[in-house]
């Protein structure tokens, strides 16, 4: 296993010398093989490669974390949605939390109980807009919500064997389905 951190801000350089020189010790006191690189003047591209699971990278950038309460309840449609939206990594955990990651975005969603809807907390740099993120995913939510709708209607009147007569879906994505009656 390896581990890699970055360090961009002057400041930090020292604090990794620090940790690269108790890691060197550590590996050499076990006895493992491990390469320990350093950058060759360039603070920018300083890294460390240490047994651990995940790579790290340190920066100066300002990062904030932000809660929106959601409109999104169905787990498996929020997953679709997710999907669709380009968000990688996507998981859950024992207790429900649905996490993953997109572009600049760590997105984490959780509720309290199962027929409420999620809670979304974004993690982005702040020149990030996580209103804007969010407006996206409730589109895209939205869209998902209509379309699970419109099959199960679909389906429905098949179960009754009732005939879709007209099918129209106006400027404004509103679908209009025409059932025949006789």
């Amino acid at each position: 296993m390896s581990c890699t951190v970055f360090a961009l801000p002057y400041a930090l350089a020292w604090v990794i010398g620090a940790v690269v020189a108790g890691t060197a010790n550590v590996i050499a006191e076990a006895g493992e093989e491990n390469e320990v690189i350093m950058g060759s003047g360039n603070l920018n591209n300083n890294a460390v490669q240490a047994p651990c699971e995940d790579i790290t990278v340190i920066s100066d950038k300002h990062f904030i974390e932000k809660s929106f309460e959601t409109a999104f309840i169905d787990k498996n449609i929020l997953i679709k949605t997710l999907e669709e939206h380009g968000v990688r990594s996507i998981s859950e955990d024992e207790y429900g939390r649905i996490y993953g990651a997109v572009e600049n975005y760590t997105l984490t969603f959780e509720r309290m109980e199962a027929d409420k809807p999620y809670f979304l907390k974004i993690t982005c740099t702040d020149r990030d807009n996580a209103e804007e993120k969010l407006g996206d995913l409730s589109s895209e939510y939205a869209l998902n919500v209509q379309e699970e709708a419109y099959l199960n209607i679909i389906e429905k009147l098949k179960e009754n064997n009732m005939q879709l007569e007209n099918e129209e879906v106006t400027d404004d994505n509103t679908i209009v389905l025409t059932v025949n009656l006789d």
